[in-house]
């Protein structure tokens, strides 16, 4: 199921954020203060992974400008409107459980406001689902004659009332319908549908993985079911390593217990510097040892597992906890987001709000990726950053500006405050707000013009991120986009192609030219041409 768009009124800094798309993933760009979180919180009370806490309450969410303590919150505008669609599976799980035309779309509308309910928009065809419980059964024709013209649930739950005897289908199909059918047909095929849409898990204060675990303390707590956040991360470690306390404590030999500990180690190592490119000279060593007695408690009895971290290049190891403040935070966040499937299904969208605030530059890049490459293949992602180097410059339509807006008064000169805006236009908006998108191009830019040994010269960045856009559409929909090995740069106009070709040629590169054609500019393309190898100019024309 995906969510497809958006729209959130009258919550906290959003009185009204016009409608929005949203990608399978989506980044919120936007200035500190700018509405950001606001956007992440509305949606993810729509169906939160914690609903009894997760609510909308007027007090706290309507915009306090408006909000009156004496006056009830309208529930009209709803709060959030969401525009959702099933994929063919899904579609096609509900058309044989309810029969083919019974839902008219596969596209509904879901709102939620102040009175905490959510609220279903779609088409519904009752006559249908009643002919498809009809025909399941096998009717001959005389029982079908004494429903005949039957045309919604409640109906047929009378006519079969006043048949006596009921036949076993008759009454088989009367059985059916009063247990599943309570009111009519809406109400049950909502309910199903909602158990359908995704949850919503929202993240701001990323777990903390421990580098030094007492092995008595977390199965205590384990055993008492009181596991907390410290514990569960270190449990997400070991189920990466594909183990369990259980399996590595309960070796009975050394050879056996040195193996379980090794393979662990080997397996996080792998699992982790697949993303982390800082150091490409780390490892991860998992050791159980004994607890040392003037140790803080409670990691001066029983067995003590430690998470070490070994530099080849230095030939030195040092406890996880000692790592840059970057470092422990990517390990943390990828061990703790690769419990997400088995902990809570594929059925989820996930909202993060300003990930990697304390990493480099390259290992925001290396985050980047894996959401790509680990999250987006199974789950709808929307975050929040102000960061360019957390903006993918292959998929950057796909970024969103959230601005508060403030419109100045012609008449009074005063200003008018219109709340936070999200804007789908990416390249033409406050430019504090698409500050990040712009640097996030430049950097993409600089570091493609110089670097590829097969180069595609473009005019502007308009071309390049068309042909980005293109190329991904392409692969995606498993037909060929632009090969890899071609970097794109833009050279600024055609009449700069000459100068490329003449300043790079002693690079060995290949080069080709793609560009538009106006009047006036035979000369241009004619030099650009001469410039190039034979067919190596691509007109648009």
């Amino acid at each position: 199921m995906r969510l497809l768009k958006v729209r959130i009124q009258n919550f906290r800094c959003v009185e009204d954020s016009e409608e929005f798309t949203l990608d399978q993933v989506t980044c919120l760009v936007g200035k500190n203060e700018s509405g950001k979180t606001a956007i992440l919180k509305a949606l993810y009370k729509v169906k939160s992974d914690n609903e009894g806490v997760e609510v909308f309450e007027p007090s706290h969410d309507y915009p306090k400008r408006k909000w009156r303590p004496d006056i009830p919150v309208p529930v009209t505008p709803p709060t959030i409107e969401t525009f959702w669609s099933f994929d063919d599976s899904e579609f096609k799980g509900l058309e044989e459980k309810f029969g083919s035309g019974t839902i008219k779309s596969k596209k509904f509308r879901l709102v939620k406001g102040y009175d905490n309910n959510r609220v279903y928009d779609l088409l519904i065809d009752e006559q249908a689902l009643v002919k498809h419980l009809v025909s399941e059964l096998g009717f001959l024709p005389p029982e079908k004659k004494q429903i005949a013209g039957v045309k919604t649930i409640p109906d047929l739950r009378k006519r079969l009332e006043g048949i006596t005897p009921r036949s076993p289908n008759q009454e088989k199909l009367y059985q059916q319908i009063t247990s599943e059918f309570i009111s009519d047909a809406s109400a049950t095929i909502i309910s199903v549908i909602d158990s359908m849409v995704p949850t919503f898990l929202y993240f701001d204060q990323y777990q903390r993985l421990p580098g030094t675990v007492s092995v008595d303390e977390i199965i205590r707590h384990r055993n008492e079911n009181h596991i907390d956040n410290s514990d569960r991360i270190f449990l997400a470690l070991l189920s990466l390593a594909g183990t369990t306390i259980e399996s590595i404590h309960g070796t009975t030999t050394f050879e056996a217990f040195n193996s379980s500990l090794r393979a662990v180690s080997n397996q996080i190592t792998d699992q982790i510097f697949k993303y982390w490119t800082q150091n490409r000279h780390l490892d991860v060593d998992m050791r159980l040892d004994q607890a040392r007695s003037n140790d803080p408690a409670p990691l001066n009895s029983g067995f003590i597992f430690r998470t070490r971290i070994n530099n080849r290049r230095h030939r030195a190891d040092t406890s996880f906890d000692e790592r840059s403040s970057g470092f422990v935070w990517f390990f943390s966040f990828l061990v703790w987001f690769n419990r997400l499937r088995e902990t809570y299904g594929t059925n989820l969208i996930i909202l993060l709000d300003e990930p990697g605030l304390t990493l480099h530059a390259r290992a925001q890049g290396d985050l980047l990726r894996y959401i790509n490459e680990q999250l987006k293949p199974f789950y709808q992602v929307v975050y929040t950053t102000h960061s360019p180097f957390m903006v993918d410059p292959d998929n950057l339509l796909s970024a969103r500006t959230v601005e508060d807006v403030v419109k100045q008064d012609k008449t009074s000169g005063g200003e008018i405050l219109l709340g936070t805006k999200v804007g789908e236009n990416v390249l033409s908006t406050d430019p504090d707000t698409i500050s990040p998108l712009q640097k996030a191009l430049d950097y993409e830019i600089t570091q493609t013009l110089f670097v590829g040994r097969h180069t595609l010269l473009v005019e502007g960045p308009s071309d390049l991120l068309y042909l980005k856009w293109f190329s991904q559409k392409l692969k995606e929909a498993g037909k060929t986009g632009l090969d890899y090995r071609w970097s794109i740069s833009q050279v600024g106009g055609v009449d700069r192609i000459p100068g490329f070709a003449s300043l790079f040629r002693g690079n060995q590169l290949n080069i080709a030219a793609l560009v538009d054609v106006q009047n006036g500019q035979k000369q241009k393309l004619d030099n650009a041409r001469k410039a190039l190898e034979e067919n190596h100019l691509l007109l648009n024309s």
